[in-house]
């Protein structure tokens, strides 16, 4: 009558799956906060990227880009604040960033695009010439806000 047992008990068995279950949501809840983070990390190096283009440019050219008629220009496409058109995934054919990819400058290689780039998160480019040569360059966080370079 003095058996030994043998395994564990459905109960020992239940505890430890929930157990599991509980510290796998955490971890997978921690994930999701470090990926956001580092999409947001990677906005403002693109942003600071084309920054650096867009001065290269300048003391190249004595401007920043020479605007067209685009409104704002976002990397989502589709004529920014105009709303004449949806959302192509890419930087219009004739977005006043293109300036910098002109061959034998390569001030960029490639203009950057948001990691997610949709209707909600993307770049935008707006450049003025009146008083003087200025532009607005900007990204909505993640995290909250927007980060924004202006000269």
């Amino acid at each position: 009558m003095n058996k030994k047992r043998l395994g564990f008990t459905l109960i020992e068995l239940l505890v430890v799956i929930s157990i599991i279950g509980m510290l796998s949501s955490i971890v997978l809840a921690s994930l999701n906060s470090a990926r956001a983070k580092a999409r947001d990390a990677k906005r403002i190096a693109d942003l600071r990227e084309i920054e650096k283009a867009l001065d290269f440019h300048f003391d190249k050219y004595r401007s920043y880009t020479k605007p067209e008629n685009m409104c704002t220009d976002t990397s989502y496409g589709g004529f920014g604040g105009c709303g004449s058109a949806g959302g192509t995934g890419d930087w219009d054919a004739n977005s006043d960033l293109r300036d910098l990819l002109k061959a034998g400058d390569n001030f960029l290689p490639s203009l950057p695009k948001d990691p997610i780039n949709n209707a909600t998160y993307r770049y935008s480019y707006e450049p003025s010439q009146s008083p003087i040569e200025i532009y607005s360059l900007c990204a909505k966080l993640e995290a909250g806000g927007s980060f924004c370079v202006s000269r």
